[in-house]
């Protein structure tokens, strides 16, 4: 029987058509309480505290992105990317793949475990969902479901409603923390009798609109402005990654298999790289040539600096190599992570190299 949520993706015994089938992802829960959260302080508190006319703006706005961020999220939530030969067929228990049988889960453009064949050489078999996505894209964790074809539109009118909303929050906040240490009359009535410091408005010193609520006033807008600031900044990012992706014509699985591919000649360029060795041998000699100038002085019968360049070359030389390696391992981390959130397992994922990996 399926739990409910599961923390780590595991595959399923039969293809999953959309994002609300169980086990639900814990990400996509979280992602459900932040929008309910966020609305609910949007609309309940942030609204009320603005003045008659901006209010009123406010309102229709927001109303307006949380009703095209909902219906684009329910959409590429519920929508099945799968292929349009897979969708016709009955749900069924999906075979293991068995790799003494079968090289590879989709050869010559058929999948050996969804039984069809593929309609294009960017179909891919998602291991979790257990099934060929049309022009898979990657399997997004917050909203239980693969991107395809079918509802790559929706997903990023998703994204781009949400980064709207999570920008336009900010610039409320924003505006409210100038208009209250500026000209705090211009707050709403609720929000003047809330901060209770109406009869401090005709003073002159800027410390007189401080007191007990207003200092929870000013707090909540901060705290709230940051934390939409920080959620806009990453959706920022997510948008323009795919502008990138979309303008080199690839999807954010060929990206991650083209990044892997890059790991080897990125490491020999470090490798190679005369000016990376240029620095690295600077560095190194400075730091060796202060020790022996410090230990010269300290003790007059030690040998000069010259007489251990010799050594101080060997030592730069494995430097190169410890650095290199550094640097290597680094790439590696970040590839190795990236492999983990798109590629999941080998086994189940079409092959990327010559025409049988499309």
């Amino acid at each position: 029987m399926d739990k409910c949520c599961a923390s780590h993706q595991a595959p399923r015994p039969q293809r999953r058509l959309n994002g609300l089938q169980l086990p639900l992802n814990y990400q996509q829960i979280i992602g459900w309480f932040v929008f309910i959260a966020t609305g609910s302080l949007n609309f309940f508190v942030l609204i009320e505290i603005q003045f008659d006319e901006l209010r009123t703006i406010a309102l229709v706005v927001l109303i307006a992105l949380y009703l095209c961020h909902v219906s684009s999220h329910i959409t590429a939530s519920l929508l099945d990317p799968s292929e349009s030969e897979l969708r016709k067929l009955e749900v069924y228990n999906v075979p293991e793949f068995d790799r003494e049988v079968h090289a590879h889960v989709i050869e010559n453009g058929r999948c050996h475990l969804c039984n069809i064949h593929t309609s294009s050489r960017r179909t891919k078999h998602c291991s979790i969902c257990n099934k060929c996505v049309d022009h898979f894209d990657h399997h997004c964790k917050w909203l239980n479901n693969c991107i395809g074809r079918r509802n790559y539109v929706a997903f990023i009118a998703c994204v781009t409603t949400a980064l709207m909303i999570a920008t336009f929050t900010s610039a409320l906040c924003a505006t409210d923390i100038v208009i209250f240490f500026t000209n705090p009359k211009y707050l709403s009535t609720e929000a003047q009798n809330f901060i209770n410091c109406t009869t401090l408005y005709s003073t002159t010193s800027v410390t007189s609109i401080f007191c007990r609520n207003s200092i929870s006033f000013l707090i909540f807008l901060i705290l709230f402005c940051t934390m939409a600031s920080a959620i806009g900044c990453a959706l920022l990012h997510l948008c323009c990654f795919h502008i990138y992706i979309s303008l080199l014509g690839i999807t954010t699985y060929e990206y991650v298999v083209r990044s892997w591919d890059s790991e080897t000649r990125s490491y020999k360029y470090l490798k190679n790289c005369k000016c990376c060795k240029w620095r690295i041998s600077q560095e190194m000699y400075t730091v060796r040539k202060s020790k022996e100038t410090t230990q010269s002085h300290e003790n007059p019968d030690s040998p000069s600096v010259a007489s251990k360049l010799d050594v101080s070359r060997t030592d730069i030389q494995h430097g190169e190599a410890n650095v290199i390696n550094f640097i290597s391992i680094l790439i590696n981390n970040e590839l190795g992570k990236a492999r983990k959130m798109f590629l999941y397992d080998k086994n189940k994922i079409h092959p990327h190299d010559g025409n049988s990996s499309r």
